[in-house]
């Protein structure tokens, strides 16, 4: 438990550093798409690893496709909260094209 709370620190104090030396919104802007690029390509390689949770034994199945959904429900809440920043830095045509593009 400490350690997870120790990386969650580092992780935000990453986030804050690197928000820190992104002074102009447009800087902001492609950022934060760069990080929804990275959600977005996360989830659909997740998604393309489902046709493998399904070839399993059924015991495995079962463990294996409830964290599968676990973490596609996890992905899909952090592009949701990434469409609301870009949204605020009016970047939602772009963040949607993004989106289109890596869902191919």
């Amino acid at each position: 438990m400490r350690q997870q709370s120790s990386d969650e620190d580092t992780l935000l104090s990453i986030d804050m550093l690197l928000w820190s030396a992104l002074t102009t919104k447009e800087q902001m802007r492609r950022f934060e798409l760069l990080r929804l690029a990275f959600f977005v390509l996360k989830l659909r390689k997740l998604e393309q690893r489902k046709q493998e949770v399904v070839s399993l034994p059924s015991e495995e199945h079962a463990a294996l496709h409830a964290e599968h959904e676990f973490r596609c429900n996890l992905l899909r809440h952090v592009i949701f909260h990434q469409m609301i920043t870009l949204s605020s830095l009016d970047a939602h045509e772009q963040a949607m094209q993004l989106i289109a593009s890596c869902r191919v």
